[in-house]
């Protein structure tokens, strides 16, 4: 589906214009033009790149479905490659969608195979108030990388309070869960920062006057842009460090628990290792052996082992080997 979205100079936006309107609105230089690509069908795209010189890697690029953010300069127009939050995306598996973008001197394309939450916003957005895409193409662009940034917070906030619970949970329950928990979280968190990593050297490139068909204005606004992503990256290292402490955290708990239930048992072995060799030596019933006639033999290794046993136990107890275990 394609939607043509094109200024008035008396100082309207108009909406939903035919597509072969699109060349004239070309031509007239007074006018800017947004021209807004959702799943686009083979047609479409056959006439609209008669009428603009797209190049095809930057179309194969939009078609590709996990491409890392780019910006490439192809003189007449910019094509920069973004990353917006999908809807669905989660603590424990963030996951994004692709945003195409096309910057000329009086046009604008984007290009997203599914719905786009940023093009809907900058839409409304014109509507209430046509200067935006008076402004130029520059403007729109702005709204559009604006709220897209800004949909990676409420995500933030999500992987804030994961990461509470996370440090909750390897206290009380450190089990295989949590640490299943723990690598999942990780690798969401790896791929936010990765994408977050390299639309900030995008939003740096806008903003350092690279390209000379981004306007002074656009330069001006995309800094508010790149000060948000600068935040966003330095949130996600934050987390990565709080998740790699937690799990730091939930090895030495269960290494130590390990420790102390081999002391544990080592304490027992010790107690049952003397109780053993005497049972031992009084199962060994030979006729000739001292002791094998006793009347009250049978009680009176069961004396012996309690002593030996209740000595051992005094013994542990005096060098708190017991006490390290209770805690």
């Amino acid at each position: 589906m394609i939607a043509v979205i094109s200024h008035d100079p008396a100082g309207g936006a108009r909406e939903n214009l035919p597509l072969d309107q699109v060349p004239a609105l070309l031509k007239d230089r007074t006018r800017v033009i947004w021209i807004d690509l959702t799943a686009p069908s083979k047609e479409e795209m056959t006439r609209l790149t008669s009428w603009l010189p797209l190049h095809p890697l930057a179309l194969e690029d939009c078609e590709s479905r996990r491409h890392h953010p780019k910006i490439d300069d192809y003189g007449e127009y910019l094509f920069i490659l973004t990353h917006g939050v999908d809807p669905e995306s989660s603590a424990r598996e963030f996951r994004t969608r692709q945003l195409g973008i096309f910057l000329g001197p009086n046009y604008l394309v984007t290009y997203h195979k599914q719905r786009s939450r940023s093009a809907e916003h900058a839409l409304e957005s014109l509507r209430k108030n046509p200067r935006v895409i008076g402004a130029g193409p520059g403007s729109v662009l702005y709204n559009i990388l604006e709220h897209q940034i800004d949909l990676y917070f409420p995500v933030l906030d999500q992987f804030a309070v994961t990461v509470d619970a996370i440090e909750r949970s390897i206290f009380t329950d450190a089990t295989s869960r949590i640490l299943q928990e723990v690598f999942d979280f990780k690798k969401a968190i790896m791929r936010l920062r990765r994408i977050a990593g390299h639309q900030r050297e995008i939003l740096a490139r806008l903003t350092r006057r690279e390209f000379p068909i981004v306007d002074e204005a656009t330069v001006l606004n995309m800094r508010n842009v790149y000060d948000h992503l600068v935040r966003i990256t330095d949130f996600t290292d934050t987390y990565r460090e709080l998740v790699s402490d937690a799990l730091q955290a939930h090895l030495s708990i269960v290494s130590n628990r390990t420790n102390e239930i081999m002391r544990l048992l080592m304490v027992f072995a010790t107690l049952f290792l003397p109780l053993t060799f005497i049972v031992g030596v009084y199962g060994m019933n030979f006729p000739g052996m001292p002791e094998t006639h006793w009347k009250h033999g049978y009680l009176y290794v069961w004396c012996l082992m309690s002593v030996v046993a209740a000595g051992l136990y005094l013994y542990f107890r005096r060098r708190g080997l017991f006490a390290r275990i209770d805690r």
